[in-house]
């Protein structure tokens, strides 16, 4: 197995300045959870004689792989640069120029929504379709915010579940963010609610040889499907340092609004399982005493404190032998990839919710996959 790489300095639309050469240092992180991150190193002499100056703030890293020889690369990522250090290396004096970057998600927390017109800042919709238009709203429509043509938004594909939710004066990453929980929280109570992800993604081609950004959202699953390709487990050799937990120290098996109660389906584990959090509604701001509203919020009780089932190994990057199944990151599994796993006796599904990917100086790959049962 031979894995290949690009890394390539882009200006703030996309378009490519450099060819990073001679990198000491590479590691970044994908996530369906939060921020994806880089931080790359090289010599800084080497970076200085190629461009104008040295840093401007959303340049980017567009990272291009091939899991193994004879397959194409693929544009694995990009990261909007956000901070740069220069300094002297200790062992040998070399001064070094290091960046670091954020996953293109981050546009979403530049913008909150201050507009007083009602439709704006509350909505009742499902859940998928109510965060296109709140993008759409913050970022398109709204003058100058986003550069025109670069961030596009997905059609409505109306597969989550309808909710209402005001958000006035919040930033646009924690109102989506607050929508995905309370997907998930829905999906605890009733599986046939779909979980609801969302993403910023490399999107069209622009005339200058650059790049825009699409948002989108993905309903049930970030990734794909891939329970029936391939058995995860010690045995198999294609995980590493399983650890598996249920954890219910914490637990709450009953939300209760004002007079709205929503029980959880552990509540009758034991005779002393009932664990009640109670929420006036006077504690929400601008809060309606819908049922709606208060049902959803008590969802939302019972999902910040649902028993934690995790299971946490090490998927491995291997291109399998005899005996042994093969498992390549970005062909056999992904990010956001749903996976059959057995450990201990159990056979479950878990989704990769994290990949971390490091090269060293000599070209030296590490690929870790993490993933949980639970959120």
């Amino acid at each position: 197995m031979s894995s290949s790489y690009e890394f390539w300095l882009t200006d703030d639309s996309g378009k490519k300045m450099l060819l990073f050469k001679n990198l000491a240092y590479v590691s970044y992180c994908r996530t369906t959870n939060g921020y994806g991150t880089i931080q790359l190193g090289l010599p800084f002499n080497d970076y200085v004689k190629f461009v104008p100056f040295v840093f401007q703030p959303d340049w980017r890293i567009d990272v291009f792989r091939s899991p193994e020889s004879g397959l194409p690369k693929r544009r694995e990522c990009s990261f909007l640069l956000r901070k740069f250090r220069i300094y002297d290396r200790t062992t040998d004096s070399m001064r070094m120029i290091e960046f670091f970057g954020r996953s293109p998600i981050d546009i979403l927390r530049r913008w909150s929504v201050v507009s007083y017109t009602i439709s704006y800042y509350k909505k009742t919709d499902q859940i998928d379709d109510m965060m296109k238009a709140i993008v759409t709203q913050s970022f398109i429509t709204t003058p100058m915010v986003a550069p025109t043509g670069e961030l596009t938004v997905e059609g409505n594909v109306s597969l989550g579940p309808i909710v209402t939710l005001s958000f006035f004066g919040k930033v646009v990453l924690e109102i989506l963010r607050d929508l995905k929980a309370t997907s998930f929280s829905l999906n605890a109570t009733d599986p046939t609610s779909k979980k609801i992800y969302f993403d910023v993604v490399e999107g069209n081609t622009l005339s200058n040889g650059g790049f825009g950004y699409l948002f989108k959202t993905y309903a049930g699953l970030r990734g794909t499907d891939r329970t029936s390709n391939l058995v995860f487990s010690v045995e198999n050799g294609n995980i590493q340092e399983p650890q598996y937990y249920e954890d219910y120290l914490d637990q709450v098996t009953e939300g209760q609004v004002g007079t709205t109660v929503v029980d959880g389906p552990d509540i009758y584990l034991s005779r002393w399982n009932k664990i009640m959090v109670y929420r006036g509604i006077t504690e929400s701001p601008n809060f309606s005493t819908s049922v709606d509203e208060k049902t959803a919020l008590a969802n939302k009780i019972l999902a910040e404190g649902a028993k934690d089932v995790s299971f946490n190994a090490t998927f491995l990057n291997t291109p399998g032998s005899p005996v042994q199944p093969r498992s390549l990151y970005g062909v056999d599994w992904d990010l956001g990839d749903l996976l059959s796993v057995k450990y201990a006796g159990r056979a479950f599904e878990s989704e990769v919710k994290i990949v971390y990917v490091s090269l060293e100086e000599d070209g030296k790959e590490n690929v870790i996959g993490m993933s949980s049962i639970g959120e």
